[in-house]
């Protein structure tokens, strides 16, 4: 045995008996101390792409705060053939880097994160962060349209389930080390130690519920990790709004308008992101590691007449919170972001996306706030107080995250003069948004985690039967010869996700899925060709009308999916209704505050 290999025993046996809470806080502090180094390794790498790549080729760089108004001309309408070619090159390295050394590396890491944490146990493969600091910094100081935040808790996370797997703790502290390393990582980068303390346990769920062991853990690894990443870099704000205020009672009507507006951007934001993913890039027949280049090619063709998408664009952030642009360009650059964040990440690129949509939301504050000043100047009084509203406002709906949005917000700008208009916006966005997110792996709620799949409620979901969570109701079956096009046609008008298929006789031969019928989408002449027969998957797992709902969500979770048909002892091929986690969920809630 190796003396490293007797030091980490040794240390592993000393942690072994403490307390686990008291070895959670210990191990955070090096995990905060890990994450802290690594936000500094890749705000360094990332500023000196930028440097030598973007800005030297193409002549681009972000203003300065305090700027004057006139001298932005000198910044934004830069014409450069360059950004045909760097953001490609960009893309390219970064997509064969990923796909040849860490696949998992690819798009917006925070939701490998979440993934890790519900459905991996909290591993994630110690090669990861290394790849995501690289793979990140060549898709944003190429220019690509991505933030800090997805690579930077990716690379955070890594740290803290290595450091767990290295004393050989078990799955439920490896998780928490994994948030734990995500916040300290988050706060570091952001200047936001409390928010991205909140942040990490947050994200994991679309209901507002937290990962309430993880906070203390959390908050140490932030206050590390932040403290470690000032000792290089200056300590302040990230922006600097100014003066800022806002007039009770008669400002919050215009602010719950503009929340109704976050919410619409969002849908929008969350519609585009991923149908350019799912509709364009997934199909495109090229192999996956060119694909990045592709997103790449379609970003420098935006960025060549509107280059303020480059980048985080958090320069451009500043001037819109100084009101030093027109309206109508801050409207146009919100929605130009949004088609530049989908080139960039719904390609394959590396990148997150708090940072666009940071500018998103900036962009339509001040759109708002200055164009609702010239129309109401007695409603909307101060105008920029908006740009900084929406920062916090616009996240917290597309991301599922309203308190550490709010938190965030405020920390990143140092003020907390907006923290009740903050509150309005980001409650009316994230509840008129409901389960739409940026965050695909998030679960409903700790129940719904397979992560708490054998801690939570057992007892009570051992008692309750099927039937008595779920109704019979009617359920669209689908021919097994029905072709493929009127297949498309029939899913397209139903609010359904998963569609039982039968044959003649009503019996269930099959299940297909939206998944199932995407897969095969862009084939050519398939219309006539395909039925439901062959696109839907045979041998249906099945949940019994005297089945528990504990076996229901194991049946689930065994599978990986959200919805099951039921059917009932006597007659196994004549569906009765469907039952999803969220039925489950929801009976379990009703039950419990009976």
């Amino acid at each position: 045995m190796g003396t490293i290999e007797r030091l980490r025993v040794r240390l592993s046996r000393e942690m072994s008996r403490l307390p686990s809470q008291y070895r959670l806080m210990l191990l955070s502090v090096g995990v905060g101390i890990v994450a802290g180094l690594g936000a500094i390794l890749f705000d360094r790498l990332l500023g000196w792409m930028l440097r030598t790549v973007l800005e030297s080729f193409t002549g681009y760089s972000e203003p300065q705060a305090g700027s004057p108004a006139a001298s932005l001309f000198t910044f934004a309408p830069v014409r450069s053939l360059w950004f045909f070619i760097v953001p490609v090159l960009g893309g390219l390295v970064s997509g064969v880097i990923v796909y040849l050394v860490a696949p998992e590396a690819e798009g917006h890491g925070t939701d490998a994160m979440i993934e890790a944490f519900h459905q991996r146990g909290g591993k994630i493969r110690k090669r990861v962060p290394f790849v995501k600091i690289l793979a990140s910094a060549l898709t944003i100081g190429t220019g690509g349209s991505a933030g800090k935040e997805g690579p930077i808790a990716q690379i955070g996370s890594g740290f803290g389930s290595t450091f767990a797997s290295l004393l050989k703790l078990n799955a439920r502290e490896r998780r928490i080390l994994v948030l734990a390393g995500a916040a300290g990582g988050i706060g570091a980068i952001f200047q936001a130690p409390l928010g991205a303390a909140l942040f990490a346990p947050e994200v994991l769920y679309r209901e507002t519920e937290f990962e309430y062991e993880a906070i203390l853990p959390c908050i140490v690894s932030s206050i590390t990790s932040y403290a470690v990443y000032t000792q290089l870099y200056k300590k302040g704000a990230l922006f600097f709004p100014g003066p800022v205020d806002f007039s009770l009672p008669g400002e919050l009507l215009p602010y719950a308008l503009f929340g109704v507006v976050c919410a619409l951007a969002g849908f929008i934001y969350v519609r585009v992101f991923y149908g350019s993913r799912d509709l364009f890039f997934r199909p495109l027949r090229i192999h996956k590691m060119l694909k990045p280049a592709v997103g790449g090619l379609m970003l420098g063709t935006i960025a060549y007449a509107f280059p303020q998408v480059s980048d985080g664009g958090y320069g451009w952030v500043q001037m819109a919170l100084e009101g030093k642009m027109l309206w109508g360009t801050m409207l146009l650059l919100a929605f130009l972001k949004i088609l530049a964040t989908s080139c960039t990440i719904g390609s394959g690129g590396s990148g997150g996306v708090f940072g666009p949509s940071v500018f998103i939301g900036a962009m339509l504050g001040g759109a708002f706030g200055f164009l609702g000043h010239q129309v109401a100047p007695e409603w909307v009084v101060n105008p920029s107080s908006f740009v900084l509203v929406g920062i916090g406002g616009f996240f917290a709906g597309v991301a599922k995250t309203p308190v550490s949005s709010i938190i965030m917000a405020c920390e990143m700008s140092a003020s907390y003069t907006l923290l009740v208009p903050l509150m309005l916006v980001s409650s009316t966005s994230y509840l008129l948004l409901r389960n739409t997110s940026l965050y695909e792996k998030q679960q409903l709620s700790r129940i719904a985690s397979p992560a708490h799949l054998t801690e939570f409620a057992r007892g009570m979901l051992e008692k309750i039967r099927v039937h008595e969570a779920t109704t019979e109701r009617p359920i669209l079956r689908i021919p097994e010869d029905m072709p493929f096009g009127e297949l498309v046609k029939t899913v397209t008008h139903s609010r359904a996700s998963h569609f039982p298929v039968v044959d003649g006789e009503g019996r269930m031969t099959g299940i297909l899925s939206i998944g199932n019928i995407r897969s095969i989408l862009f084939e050519d002449t398939i219309d006539q060709l395909i039925v439901a027969r062959d696109v839907a998957t045979p041998n249906v797992v099945r949940v019994y009308w005297n089945d528990t709902l504990q076996q229901a969500l194991e049946k689930m979770a065994a599978i990986q999916v959200d919805e099951l048909p039921v059917v009932r002892e006597e007659r196994p091929d004549e569906i009765v209704t469907m039952i999803s986690k969220r039925d489950i969920v929801n009976y379990y809630y009703g039950r419990s505050t009976a």
